[in-house]
This record gives structure tokens, C-alpha cells and sequence, in this order.
């Protein structure tokens, strides 16, 4: 499919499902995880999650655009591709396919190639850089961006700009020894996680939606994109501070500041675009004027990821 090379197999386990009753974003991420491990292996590079490695692969941007929803005991693959590859940087594409092949997400992260300490790059071996070109793909069109804009500039993002912007706290914890790679860092998937456990509580950008009610609607995330600035450790805090970017009638535009709390700097930034969704036709629920008059009442100017 698209040329690309299966990575990963297995199915949606049940506690990966959440309360819209389909796997929560954060194993999606997961199983791109895996897979670029195994993928690793294609490459050449078959130690680069390991202990004894020198060098790995660090997340800096990963966009995730859903096609369909994956719920609970369904069967689940990956297949991954390179997209493009430069000095010290890759690009990957993961489709994730549920029953029947059928596609459910794809998964777009750009790559650096790092030492395990410090923020040394490392330029790829030649026989990584052939090998690459040679499991290169073109991009598929249902793997582009469908709201998110890739190349969007980034703003500076810490403390400081967050209370300029008055942007709510929605967010905020420890990470645990427990969400680390061999290395120590938190892995990018946790900080990603985050987001789905705190979203609830920006006010401006659900204030249609109580996630506790028994009527049938919540929010559901079509489309995501993370840039991660600064890796953490086991024990380092962090606050979530968020705003809504833009609604129409189909879909709202929320940005989230994942930041160190201690050192005001910024460990990711994450854009999602969502919907109201209607749990029992499990589709998308357009919203009428008077709800998205409320929404634009909430929007914040000049924020970006």
C-alpha cells in the first residue's frame, strides 16, 4: 500500500479506548513509536532505541490526520515510508489501517538524528542515506494536512507570552519515571497524552459540551499537530496553558502550550483541530449561529504553536 513497509500489528486493546469509545491519540503515537523502531532496522540502524546507542531519533514536529475511527478489538497495522531525507533530519509517513486494511490515521513526523546526551546532531552514514532513498515515497493525498497548515510560524513560546496572552492554565502534573525512553527523556507520546486529559477544561473552546453528560455529545479531534522544543525528564513539571484559534459551523482550532513551569520554557506546543460529535451516529455535528457566536467570544488573537 503506497509502497510502504509494514512496521507494526497487532490490535486496539480496550483501556486504549477512551470516553468516545475509540483509541485515545496517544497509542496512535504509540504504535508510530514501535514502528519506527522496527523501521530503524530497514535503515541500518538497528540500536538506536537501545541503551548502548550513542545516537537516536528525536521527534520534532508529528501531524496526525484521523480517517476513520479505530474502536476496541479490531485488528490494527502499520506501514511506514520515508517521505524525505536531508543531512541530519528524516521525515516518515505511518499509515495506521484497522478491519479490513482500511485506513484509520496517518502519522507525519519529522525527525532529528541526536546524541542520547546533550543536542548534538548527527549527519546520516552514507549507507543510512542510501537506503533511505531507496524506501522513499511520494506523499499520498490522504496523508496531507486537511486544516493544519505544516509551515505555520512558530511564536515564542514560554511562560512570560502565556500570561501576555491571558491564556488559562487546563493542565498540569509531573512526569513519571515510568513515561521515559532507555534514555531518560519523556517520551514525545506522553507529552501528547496531556492534551487529551486536560482539553476538557478550556471553557472557550467547548462551552456547547459537558463531557459528563449522558446526552450523547462530546469533542473529537480530527486532526493534530505537535512541535516538540524541549525534552524533559522523570520528575519535571509541567502546566498546560491553551486557547481557542478560530470555529465555523464544522470545526474549532485550539492551540496548546505544554511548559515548564520552573524554567518558563516550553516542552511542546500542540495545535488540534475538533468537532462536536455525536456518540450515538458517531458522526460529526454541525453547530447553529448562536453557539458559534459563543465560541468567537473566546478566540485568541496571535497564538501560535
Amino acid at each position: 500500500m503506497f509502497g510502504l513497509t509494514e512496521t507494526w500489528r497487532g490490535e486496539a486493546l480496550a483501556w486504549e479506548a477512551d470516553e468516545l469509545g475509540h483509541m485515545n491519540m496517544r497509542y496512535y503515537f504509540s504504535r508510530a513509536l514501535q514502528g519506527r523502531a522496527a523501521f530503524a532496522h530497514k535503515l541500518g540502524l538497528p540500536a538506536l532505541y537501545k541503551q548502548t546507542s550513542l545516537s537516536t531519533l528525536v521527534p520534532t514536529r508529528q501531524h496526525i490526520k484521523y480517517l476513520s475511527e479505530m474502536r476496541p478489538g479490531q485488528g490494527m497495522a502499520v506501514r511506514t515510508g520515508v517521505l524525505e531525507i536531508g543531512e541530519d533530519v528524516i521525515t516518515l509517513l505511518h499509515l495506521v489501517t484497522g478491519q479490513d486494511e482500511k485506513p484509520s490515521a496517518t502519522i507525519v513526523e519529522t525527525l532529528t538524528h541526536m546524541s542520547v546526551r546533550g543536542t548534538r546532531r548527527f549527519n546520516w552514514p552514507h549507507s543510512v542515506r542510501s537506503k533511505a532513498e531507496k524506501l522513499q515515497i511520494d506523499m499520498p493525498e490522504i496523508a496531507r494536512p486537511r486544516n493544519i497548515a505544516l509551515d505555520e510560524p512558530t511564536a515564542t513560546t514560554n511562560m512570560h507570552e502565556a500570561d501576555k496572552l491571558d491564556l488559562p492554565v487546563i493542565g498540569r502534573g509531573m512526569f513519571m519515571p515510568s513515561e521515559c525512553d532507555v534514555f531518560g527523556n519523556v517520551l514525545p507520546t506522553a507529552i501528547i497524552g496531556r492534551v487529551s486529559d486536560s482539553v476538557q477544561h478550556l471553557k472557550t473552546g467547548w462551552p456547547d459540551l459537558d463531557f459528563a453528560s449522558d446526552d450523547g455529545l462530546s469533542g473529537a479531534l480530527l486532526e493534530a499537530c505537535a512541535r516538540h522544543k524541549n525534552r524533559p525528564k522523570a520528575g519535571d513539571l509541567y502546566v498546560m496553558r491553551s486557547g481557542l484559534r478560530s470555529a465555523n459551523t464544522h470545526v474549532r482550532d485550539i492551540c496548546h502550550w505544554i511548559l515548564d513551569p520552573v524554567a518558563g520554557k516550553c516542552w511542546s506546543s500542540f495545535v488540534g483541530v475538533g468537532c462536536r460529535f455525536n456518540l450515538r451516529t458517531r458522526r460529526l455535528m454541525k453547530i447553529d449561529a448562536d453557539t458559534l457566536s459563543m465560541l468567537d467570544k473566546g478566540i485568541v488573537k496571535n497564538l501560535h504553536p
